[in-house]
C-alpha cells in the first residue's frame, strides 16, 4: 500500500495494454501460419519428425500465455498501480491480476524452452555424421527443458501458501524477490547462450562443405537466424529486474514487449530453415509458368572452317546449323546454310567427314541444289575424334 502515499504519476492514467494485446495476437496468428506452412513443407517430402511437434507444442505454449495474458491486460495489468488501487475494488482488481500473470510466466517459459528444443531437434536432422555436434545439440535440448522447468518449478515455490505471490492481505513466508528475480535471469541467459550456439553451430559444419563460397554463406544465414531470437532475449534479460519495480504493472510492460518478440522470433527462426520446401516449390513453378507454351529451338552459330575445313576460306565465316538432337542416332539429317561466298561444290562429298559432336564423327554429302548441304547421319562411333577436329565451346559465338 505504500504507493497510495507516493504522489499520483504525472503521465496520469494510461492503459498501455492495448499495443500488448495487439501485438502478441498478431504474433500468435504469424506463429500459426508458419507452423501450419512447416507441417506441409514437411509431410511434402515426407519428413514430419519430432522437430515439428515441438514447434506445435511452443505455439499451444503461447496460445496458454495468451489467454491469461489477455485477461490480465483487460482487468488492467498495464494500468499505473497507483490507479488501480484508488478505484473502487482496486485490492482485488491487483490480486487478480496479479494472479494472472503468474500464472502467464510457466507457459512463457516452456513455450521459449520448446522452441529451442525444435531447433536442436531440426539440428539432429541435419548432423547424421558428426558425433560431437549431435551430442552437443542433445546437451543443448536437455539442459535448456531441465533450467525452464526448474524455473517454472521455483517460481510458485517463493512462499508458502503459493497464494502469497499474489495475495497481498494474507500472511505468507516469501524468499527475497531479489532471488527469484536472479534465477529468471540465469535462466534467460542461458537461453540466450543456447541460441547463439545453436545458430553458430551449423557454420562449423557448411563452411567446409565442397560449394562455393555464396551457397556455404547463405546455408549460414539460413541456419543463423537464433541469432536474432539471441539479440531480443539479451534485451528481455536487461527488463528482467523491473518485475520487483513498486509500480509492478506499469514497470513490466517493456519486459513483455521483448518477452512477446522474443517468442516469436524463436518460432520464426527456428521454421524458416524448415520451410526450404516449399521455396524450392515456389522456385520449380515459377520456372514452369514463365515457360513459352513452344519455342523455336535457336540455330548455334559455329564458325565455318571447323565444320567444313574443305570449305574453308581462310577466314572466319559462318555457317548456322540446325540444333543437334542430344541422341546423335536419332539425327536423320541437317541442312546446313553456308555462307554465300563459299562454293559448295568444293566439298567431297560422302568421303569427307567432320566432327558435330564431341564423340560422334558423320560423314556429309551436298545435295544437287547449290544454296544448301543436307548432313546425313551415319552411326555414332564410340571412339572420340582427335582433338584437332572436336567442336570445342571457344568455337561458339
Amino acid at each position: 500500500m505504500d504507493i497510495l502515499l507516493m504522489p499520483p504519476p504525472p503521465d496520469g492514467d494510461q492503459d498501455r495494454g492495448h499495443t500488448i494485446f495487439g501485438l502478441y495476437w498478431t504474433l500468435f496468428g504469424l506463429s500459426i501460419i508458419i507452423t501450419v506452412l512447416r507441417f506441409y513443407a514437411h509431410v511434402s517430402i515426407r519428413a514430419v519428425g519430432w522437430d515439428d511437434w515441438l514447434m506445435l507444442v511452443a505455439v499451444l505454449l503461447l496460445l496458454g500465455f495468451l489467454i491469461p495474458g489477455t485477461l490480465m491486460i483487460l482487468d488492467g495489468g498495464c494500468r499505473h498501480l497507483y490507479f488501480l488501487l484508488s478505484t473502487p475494488g482496486g485490492i482485488e482488481q491487483v490480486i487478480t491480476v496479479t494472479k494472472l500473470f503468474y500464472i502467464c510466466q510457466p507457459f512463457a517459459i516452456m513455450c521459449i524452452a520448446t522452441g529451442r528444443m525444435s531447433v536442436g531437434a531440426l539440428l539432429l536432422k541435419i548432423l547424421v555424421v558428426s558425433y560431437w555436434r549431435k551430442r552437443f545439440v542433445w546437451f543443448t535440448i536437455v539442459s535448456t527443458f531441465l533450467v525452464s522447468m526448474l524455473n517454472s518449478i521455483l517460481l510458485f515455490a517463493a512462499c508458502t501458501p503459493t497464494e502469497g505471490l499474489w495475495n497481498i492481505l494474507i500472511t505468507a513466508n516469501c524468499w527475497d524477490p531479489t532471488i527469484m528475480t536472479n534465477v529468471t535471469i540465469f535462466t534467460s541467459s542461458w537461453n540466450v547462450l543456447i541460441d547463439v550456439c545453436l545458430a553458430l553451430l551449423p557454420v562449423t559444419l557448411f563452411w567446409n562443405l565442397n560449394m562455393s563460397l555464396k551457397k556455404r554463406i547463405a546455408l549460414c544465414f539460413l541456419m543463423g537466424g537464433g541469432l536474432l531470437a539471441a539479440i531480443s532475449g539479451a534485451i528481455k534479460t536487461s527488463k528482467l529486474p523491473e518485475a520487483n519495480a513498486v509500480d509492478v504493472t506499469w514497470g513490466t510492460y517493456d519486459l513483455l514487449l521483448w518477452n512477446g518478440a522474443e517468442t516469436f522470433l524463436v518460432i520464426l527462426c527456428g521454421s524458416i530453415p524448415a520451410l526450404k520446401p516449399i521455396y524450392d516449390m515456389c522456385v520449380r513453378r515459377q520456372r514452369a509458368s514463365t515457360r513459352p507454351l513452344f519455342s523455336l529451338p535457336r540455330k548455334p552459330t559455329y564458325k565455318l572452317k571447323n565444320i567444313f575445313p574443305s570449305l574453308s576460306t581462310g577466314d572466319d565465316s559462318y555457317v548456322q546449323l540446325e540444333p543437334i538432337q542430344k541422341n546423335p542416332a536419332r539425327l536423320t539429317a541437317i541442312e546446313v546454310v553456308p555462307p554465300a561466298n563459299v562454293d559448295v561444290s568444293q566439298g567431297r562429298g560422302g568421303d569427307d567427314t567432320t566432327a558435330l559432336h564431341e564423340f560422334h564423327r558423320v560423314p556429309w554429302e551436298r545435295t544437287a541444289s547449290g544454296e544448301s548441304i543436307t548432313i546425313h547421319a551415319a552411326k555414332p562411333s564410340r571412339e572420340p575424334p582427335p582433338a584437332a577436329n572436336a567442336l570445342r565451346g571457344d568455337d561458339m559465338v
